[in-house]
């Protein structure tokens, strides 16, 4: 534990790394309640001494920057956090003296090591440390999608939104030809129109991502989290509600009782894109305020997720 009251220039603090290792840090400067660190090369399963191997170097790690190998300063802000220990200090070397850094890492924590278990880790098993480093990657998103707050942005006035599904062509049998003129017509609007209607499917597909609807999709339909669901087959079956028109969508949306059995339409998700391409000649690029993912509707699964 941490139990000097005062930081200075030269100071060096050893800090906690996962996998019950030890890491160091150098204060390189101060301006105010700011601190400059040099991570030093120190990494150990033993708190470092003034005379451990890796204290008097700096780590040298790639810059994100421009891609350059330097030693690694960052300015930290606040108080010393009480789970580092003040080992010794070491005035700064000729080359240390005047460094400059514009890293920003936030609040001073104890976790103001971690680059060199990073790069120990990217060493010693660069298989474990990329499938490591994935997982982490996937659970923040995942966490992200979680907390994320569904609002849509600008939406279609809804009496265009609906006229436009209404050239659905159920009379044919291919798919594509099915939305064929909804496509054509799609494509005479402005480019924020298009981004408009995107907008408006959707939040009306997210506002059908319930379990109740999920329950009442036909043979596939949601029973149990013990039990398989298809999440597609759940999104595309909700297509097929909007793809049915303004009164069928209503219906369903007040009676999931209602929702269409073992039905999917898959293809509506593609129309604006198609819409797009067709007017501009490009890929449609546009995230909406909603998703349309099944489970992104929180208050839809509260009882679930």
């Amino acid at each position: 534990m941490n139990l000097k009251k005062s930081v200075q220039v030269g100071d060096i603090f050893a800090t906690p790394l996962p996998m019950n290792k030890y890491g160091a840090v150098k204060v390189m400067d101060i301006i105010d309640r700011s601190y400059l660190l040099g991570i030093t090369s120190y990494i150990g399963e033993q708190i470092p001494t003034i005379e451990s191997k890796g204290i008097h170097q700096i780590l040298i790690t790639e810059s994100i920057a421009d891609g350059v190998e330097k030693p690694l300063f960052e300015w930290v802000d606040g108080k010393l956090p009480k789970e580092l220990s003040f080992i010794g200090n070491i005035a700064l070397t000729t080359d240390e003296i005047g460094v400059e850094s514009n890293i920003y890492a936030g609040k001073w924590a104890k976790e103001c090591g971690i680059d060199v278990y990073y790069k120990w880790r990217e060493e010693a098993d660069p298989q474990g440390f990329k499938l490591e480093t994935q997982k982490k990657i996937e659970e923040a998103d995942a966490y992200t999608r979680r907390n994320k707050i569904s609002k849509p942005k600008k939406m279609m006035d809804d009496q265009v939104f609906w006229k436009i599904i209404s050239l659905l062509d159920w009379s044919k049998e291919d798919e594509e030809a099915i939305i064929e003129d909804a496509i054509k017509e799609l494509s005479t609007f402005t480019v924020w129109k298009i981004r408009y209607f995107e907008e408006t499917l959707s939040y009306k597909l997210f506002l059908l991502d319930t379990e109740e609807h999920a329950r009442e999709m036909g043979e596939d339909c949601f029973a149990s989290q013990d039990q398989h669901f298809s999440s597609d087959l759940f999104l595309y079956a909700r297509c097929a509600v909007v793809a049915r028109g303004k009164e069928v969508f209503e219906d369903v949306l007040s009676n999931p009782s209602k929702m269409l059995k073992d039905t999917e339409f898959e293809i509506l998700l593609s129309l604006s894109s198609e819409a797009y391409y067709l007017k501009m000649g490009k890929e449609f690029e546009y995230e909406s305020g909603c998703s349309y993912e099944t489970f992104s509707n929180k208050e839809g699964w509260s009882n679930t997720l």
